[in-house]
């Protein structure tokens, strides 16, 4: 069995070790605004060396001009950060913490409502954990039935730019790009699972009561 598919395994037992609930869910729901919350967690795998790791060696991501920034939104409008009370992937967050082969990056969620079919509206994901810079966006939309599109770049500096005290030299140090690209389509209330052998996506939609 590969270190990869073990990463995986590993995960999935995690997951399933807490009380996430899943149902199947009408996702061509004819409803014209329905509103949904989204959750994410992002997190390190660090059990696999970067040697063994092929790089992404494209250009560096660049966020889409329509991209939202959830820290830029009123508390009062569609795209409004979820409140702790409302995720629910705390408990996979503390155990990940406590597991020396992962580190959590990035835990958040918001909400939005669904109103046309085709219409995107990405949202920015931008964390940084010493040496791990993570950008990208997350896209949740409706065609014929719910789908998420991720799409995330790992950038790592390496050990000569970490421990560089010159900081303009610092900051021309090269960087290890690692890029996670996938559509899928969603259940709600169900936890999904986006996989890259450097870095990991769960993920989870709830259908919601509009908060207007």
């Amino acid at each position: 069995m590969t270190a990869t598919r073990l990463f995986s395994y590993a995960l999935i037992l995690i997951v399933l070790s807490y009380n996430i609930q899943a149902f199947a869910d009408n996702e061509s729901s004819s409803q014209s605004s329905t509103w949904y919350s989204i959750e994410y967690l992002i997190f390190e795998n660090k059990s696999l060396s970067n040697q063994t790791l092929e790089p992404w060696t494209s250009a560096a991501f660049k966020i889409p001009d329509n991209a939202i920034r959830l820290s830029n939104v009123s508390s009062n409008t569609a795209f409004k950060p979820l409140a702790p009370n409302q995720q629910q992937l705390y408990g996979v967050y503390n155990r990940l913490e406590k597991l020396s082969s992962y580190t959590p990056i990035a835990h958040a969620g918001w909400v939005q409502p669904l109103q046309q079919k085709g219409e995107r509206k990405p949202v920015q994901i931008s964390h940084q954990t010493g040496p791990l810079q993570l950008e990208g966006t997350l896209t949740f939309h409706r065609g014929r039935f719910l789908h998420l599109d991720i799409d995330l770049q790992l950038s790592e500096m390496n050990s000569l730019a970490i421990t560089q005290t010159n900081l303009s030299q610092r900051f021309h140090e090269p960087v290890t790009l690692y890029r996670l690209t996938e559509t899928r389509r969603i259940k709600t209330d169900e936890s999904h699972y986006f996989d890259h052998p450097r870095f990991g996506v769960l993920a989870i939609v709830k259908k919601i009561d509009s908060p207007n």
